[in-house]
C-alpha cells in the first residue's frame, strides 16, 4: 500500500495559534456549525520549521533569493563584483518565477530591487547556484546552445521539507516539485466560540500621568479538540527525495515524523502555552488516502468535555470504513494519551514505535 495515514485529535486550550487578518482565530462552517480551525498552510508551515530546528536541513522561502544567492556568491569569491552577482543571481532566479510588475526600492545593495513571488530552495540549490554566480558559470553549454545553469534537478530535491510539502515554479514548470504529504486543517470536533478578553497594561512607574492601566485592548480566543489528518505518499517521497537512500535517511524521517506530531502553529504561543500531547494519533497503510470527519459535531459528556466522545466517534468511524472496504487497510497502530479508549483492531503502541513504524514502511 502507497499511503500512510495519520489522523490525530489534539486538546488545544484557550489560544489563537492561528488568526485571520482581524486578529480573530480561523474558523470554518462544518455541518452547519461553527468550527475553530488551524489552516493547512500554517500547520505545514510549523512542521517545516520544527523538522528544520531539529535537523540542521535548512531551506529558505524568500522573495529575495537573488540577494541570499548574491551574498554567498561574494563569500565564495572575495574578488566578485557585489553587484554584478546580484544581476546574475536575478537571471537564475528570474528562470524560475515572475516578477513583480512594479520594481520597489532595495534596502541595500544585496537586495534585488525586482524579487519576484517568494519561492523556495534547499540550502543546497542556493550553495550550487552561489557557486555558479562566484565562478562566472552563469551560462553553460547544452546541446551545442548556451542555457542558464541548472541548480534545481527537475522533480527532486535533497530537501525533506520541500519533498514532503511541494513547490511551483511558474516559468519552469518542468522543475516543479509535487507534494509526498497531503495536510488538512484541523478542525475543532465540536461547535465552538469565540471569546474576547479584555486586557490591559501597568504603568509602574507611579508619577506617570496615566499610572495604572497604560494601554487597553481586545483580543481574541478559542478552544477545542481538534482532528486533523496526514497522508505520506511513499511512491512521490522517493520520487521527490535525493535523500530516501542517504546513510542518514531513517534518522531525518524520524525527526519528520516527530514534526508531523508536534508541529503547531504558534500564534501568541508566550501568552497562551496551549500545547499539550495529543489524545491520539492512529496510523493507516492505506491503498487510497481516507481520513475522517465530524460533519455532526461531538456533544460534550454530562460532566463537561469533547476528547472522550472524539475518540469513540473515531473508533466507530474506523470500524465503518473496513466493513465498507477492508482491503483499502493494512497495518494501524495507535498512540497518545487516550490510546487505551480506541477499541479498535491496531497495534497500541508508544510515540517512539510509531515512529519508527512509520519510517520502517517509508524504507521498505
Amino acid at each position: 500500500m502507497n499511503n500512510l495515514t495519520l489522523h490525530f485529535i489534539n486538546t488545544i486550550p484557550w489560544s489563537n495559534l492561528n488568526r485571520d487578518d482581524t486578529g480573530t482565530p480561523k474558523r470554518a462552517v462544518i455541518g452547519g456549525t461553527l468550527r475553530a480551525m488551524l489552516s493547512s498552510q500554517s500547520i505545514k508551515r510549523a512542521v517545516r520549521t520544527d523538522y528544520e530546528l531539529r535537523s540542521g536541513d535548512q531551506s529558505l522561502r524568500s522573495t529575495n533569493l537573488a540577494g541570499i544567492i548574491a551574498n554567498r556568491a561574494c563569500e565564495i569569491n572575495v574578488e566578485l563584483d557585489p553587484k554584478k552577482a546580484l544581476k546574475d543571481s536575478e537571471k537564475l532566479i528570474s528562470a524560475l518565477v515572475k516578477k513583480e510588475k512594479t520594481a520597489r526600492p532595495a534596502v541595500d545593495e544585496s537586495e534585488s530591487k525586482e524579487p519576484g513571488i517568494s519561492s523556495w530552495l534547499s540550502a543546497e540549490e542556493i550553495e550550487t547556484a552561489a557557486a555558479a554566480v562566484a565562478e562566472d558559470r552563469l551560462m553553460v553549454k547544452a546541446q551545442g546552445k548556451e542555457k542558464l545553469t541548472e541548480f534545481v534537478e527537475p522533480g527532486k530535491t535533497g530537501s525533506l521539507s520541500i519533498a514532503a510539502f511541494g513547490r511551483m515554479f511558474a516559468l519552469a514548470p518542468e522543475a516543479n516539485t509535487h507534494a509526498a504529504v497531503a495536510v488538512s486543517p484541523a478542525i475543532a470536533v465540536h461547535k465552538t466560540i469565540i471569546e474576547t478578553d479584555y486586557f490591559s497594561t501597568v504603568d509602574d512607574d507611579p508619577k506617570a500621568s496615566h499610572a495604572g492601566a497604560s494601554y487597553l485592548g481586545l483580543a481574541s480566543y478559542t478552544s477545542g479538540v481538534f482532528y486533523r489528518s496526514i497522508t505520506i505518499d511513499r511512491a512521490q517521497l522517493r520520487r521527490a527525495w535525493t535523500g530516501h537512500d542517504s546513510e542518514n535517511a531513517r534518522e531525518q524521517l524520524s525527526l519528520m515524523v516527530y514534526s508531523l506530531v508536534y508541529g503547531l502553529p504558534s500564534g501568541k504561543k508566550n501568552v497562551t502555552a496551549p500545547y499539550v500531547q495529543p489524545l491520539l494519533v492512529l496510523s493507516e497503510e492505506q491503498a487510497h488516502r481516507v481520513a475522517y470527519d465530524f460533519e455532526t459535531p461531538v456533544l460534550a459528556e454530562a460532566d463537561g468535555g469533547y476528547g472522550e466522545q472524539a475518540v469513540k466517534t473515531i473508533a466507530q468511524q474506523v470500524e465503518a470504513a473496513r466493513a465498507f472496504d477492508a482491503a483499502n487497510f493494512g497495518r494501524s497502530a495507535v498512540a497518545g494519551t487516550s490510546a487505551a479508549r480506541l477499541e479498535i483492531a491496531a497495534e497500541q503502541v508508544d510515540l517512539d514505535r510509531l515512529v519508527a513504524n512509520a519510517v520502517d514502511w517509508i524504507l521498505a
